[in-house]
């Protein structure tokens, strides 16, 4: 009998800490740069991985796979049993996720800043699938195997005695990890968030949900509920996939799901099936309004998650458009948010076609057809970076999202050409292939939504949203170049210092990274006119141009020194004026400023007001003409929009909005000019930065 939807506590929820381990992605903040640098992680296992002794990539059926790639950690498990209290006798032949998810739950809960509060009303809920694991397959070989391959090999060697037996049997448990009372616990699936209870000393709820890939997905929805109860206070969510045992892999072979080209790429109209991945995320969960009176750092706010289950369908494992669409619809009924209002959607987009094409027409189901010339929500899969995560697949969407909501970026996916089969030109999405500036009307918040949908017709969707701020600590660790600077009071120190840097830089360079080196040199800047400034996108990049200008400066008779590869040098003190030259139309061109809007609000900020002014007087939004869909555009609306761009009205207002992020992002640098002048209608955003108009007027 059909139900009405009953009323829902809809008590907004805040993302307070996040931690997690992906493939190439030690912490979170790797994580995140892997994404917004396109970084493809999936590749081959290490040499010891098991399944590639069933590897038969001829194998059409049967028990053989056919290939074994796939997103895996390989040196990233990393676990320090004495840091957490733990025998080291404990860990070897046990499940290998347990301990790796006690170390992200403590990274999760010391990022949220509560690592050492009182845990009375703090729990864990974790999204964990029971396959065949490491330790399963120990004791299975202790309790099952090594009596059965003693049995075989009495009968093909009858002359064996007991005596000889019994030797080869020790012989064979000696190659085996232990199995003992110490191991023991390692061995019960729900001891993985009894374990950190333990560690952590949490006396909340501690259990796991199996809902195969929406598992993390509605562990985060339980726990949202545990907070909006009252009965918990804090609570840490996630999802755990940290091992992907050979008999997965002979699963997922079995149904055809993994791509022979060993890759994976959703919505790609050479997409043959997924790749397979390792990884493990948790978030630290809070009260909005609790977190707000706490002074928590929020990377988003939780809204809804939307839960269903197909029914009756084609088939057992087959996607379903009508179970997609109705939990999409819940999501939206519970948060009170219009569809039309997401600008970001995380796909569960696996790169198997048919399941791909279903979660388009369920997407566009819910959201409607195109409105405008353009698309205007952004559409992605971490998958076709890290692999298919299985139980862990809704955290990273959820991760990804929620970092793109507090870095206001839109990042990008892994995808060469659109699969035109989707039909997405006629749809409000778009696919989004590169990092963008997040540009957005002031007066609304931006809102992402994740998808997650589990074998055996569960699906899940969650809507989030950005918090009223700017990030407080940003974890976009490298820019894509950096300033390196000397400065000495006369040319032989100059020089020395360059040689002493171009030495420790060759030797120590590639384990601390372009930005550290670039950090203690200004640190340790020296005082004097001799000044050497060097742009670099590498550390080999840096230690040539070191090179070149030591060279280039050991000559007595050069003052100047400017080179197009980014090298600058001059021994004459300043003693001009700065000017600051505003430009007028002309001065604009596509996808202007938009790697310093990714990097700086004060820069974002200006095309966010653009946006603002003229949200319901234009068809195409003013952003949009300088930062197009990177996928949605034929050469003919490329064309439009450039045309538009240079046009009067929309080239002066770019001009003006451009020249004003340059003057925001400058004054925030302590740089201010003497002299302001404006050239042509440049003289209306001179006026303004010399303070005798104020553009918000």
């Amino acid at each position: 009998m059909a139900r009405k939807n009953k009323t829902h506590n809809t008590q907004d929820i805040a993302i307070i800490g996040m931690a997690c381990l992906f493939p190439a992605a030690p912490d979170l903040a790797g994580f995140w740069a892997n994404i917004l640098g396109k970084k493809d992680s999936v590749g081959q296992p290490n040499a010891d991985w098991g399944a590639a002794r069933y590897l038969d990539p001829d194998s059409r059926c049967g028990e053989r796979i056919y290939t074994t790639a796939g997103g895996f950690l390989r040196d990233l498990y990393r676990f320090n049993p004495a840091e957490f209290g733990i025998m080291p006798s404990a860990v070897d032949g046990g499940e290998p996720d347990q301990f790796l998810a006690l170390k992200v739950a403590h990274d999760a809960l010391a990022d949220a800043g509560y690592l050492h509060a009182d845990h009375t009303s703090t729990g864990i809920i974790i999204g964990h699938s029971t396959y065949l694991h490491r330790g399963h397959g120990n004791l299975i070989q202790h309790g099952v195997i090594l009596d059965q391959t003693l049995a075989l090999i009495r009968e093909l060697h009858p002359q064996l005695g007991e005596e000889d037996l019994a030797k080869l049997r020790a012989l064979l448990k000696d190659r085996l990890p232990p199995f003992n009372a110490d191991i023991a616990p390692g061995l019960v699936p729900n001891v993985m968030t009894g374990r950190i209870a333990n560690r952590l000393d949490l006396k909340g709820p501690n259990y796991l949900i199996d809902a195969a890939c929406a598992s993390s997905l509605l562990a985060v929805q339980a726990a949202a509920e545990e907070l909006r109860s009252g009965r918990s206070d804090l609570m840490l969510a996630g999802g755990v996939n940290a091992a992907i045992p050979a008999e997965v892999y002979m699963v997922f072979t079995q149904l055809g799901a993994l791509s022979r080209q060993s890759r994976v790429r959703p919505f790609d109209a050479q997409a043959d099936g997924t790749l397979l991945g390792e990884g493990l995320g948790v978030v630290a969960l809070k009260r909005l309004a609790d977190a707000r009176r706490d002074g928590d750092r929020i990377y988003a706010v939780l809204k809804a998650v939307g839960q269903s289950s197909d029914g009756k369908g084609l088939g057992l494992l087959a996607p379903s458009m009508d179970g997609e669409m109705l939990a999409m619809q819940r999501a939206y009924q519970q948060s009170g948010v219009d569809p039309a209002s997401v600008t970001l959607i995380e796909a569960h987009g696996t790169g198997i076609p048919l399941g791909d094409k279903t979660e388009i027409e369920a997407l566009t189901g819910i959201m409607g057809g195109r409105r405008g010339a353009l698309p205007h929500c952004a559409l992605g899969s971490v998958k076709s970076m890290i692999g298919h995560c299985i139980p862990a697949a809704g955290i990273a969407g959820l991760i990804k999202v929620a970092l793109a909501l507090y870095h206001k970026v839109l990042p990008p996916t892994l995808c060469e050409q659109v699969n035109p089969a989707l039909g997405l030109e006629t749809t409000p999405m778009y696919l989004n292939t590169e990092t963008r500036p997040w540009v957005h009307p002031q007066d609304r918040p931006r809102r992402g939504a994740v998808n997650a949908f589990g074998f055996g017709g569960i699906n899940t969707h969650a809507v989030l949203e950005e918090v009223a701020s700017e990030a407080k600590n940003t974890l976009l660790r490298g820019w894509p170049s950096e300033l390196v600077v000397f400065a000495a009071a006369d040319r032989a120190d100059l020089l020395e210092q360059i040689g002493r840097a171009h030495e420790w830089i060759e030797r120590h360079g590639a384990q601390s990274g372009l930005a550290a080196i670039a950090a203690t040199l200004t640190r340790c800047l020296g005082v004097g006119t001799q000044r050497l400034a060097i742009v670099a996108s590498s550390v080999d990049d840096l230690i040539q141009k070191l090179v070149r200008a030591r060279d280039a400066l050991r000559g007595l008779d050069r003052h100047r020194l400017q080179t197009r590869s980014g090298s600058y040098f001059s021994d004459t003190p300043h003693t001009g004026k700065l000017a600051f030259l505003f430009p007028g139309e002309g001065a604009q061109y596509p996808n202007m400023l938009a790697d310093l809007a990714q990097y700086f609000p004060a820069v974002r900020g200006w095309f966010d007001f653009w946006d603002t002014l003229y949200r319901e007087r234009r068809d195409i939004a003013p952003s949009a003409i300088v930062f197009p869909p990177p996928t949605a555009c034929t050469a003919e609306t490329r064309e439009t929009l450039t045309q538009r761009l240079y046009s009067l009205e929309v080239g002066s207002e770019s001009a003006f909005i451009a020249t004003q992020a340059m003057f925001a992002l400058l004054q925030s640098f302590r740089v201010s000019p003497d002299v302001i002048v404006g050239h042509s209608s440049g003289e209306n955003s001179a006026l303004v930065a010399g303070g005798v108009m104020r553009a918000h007027d």
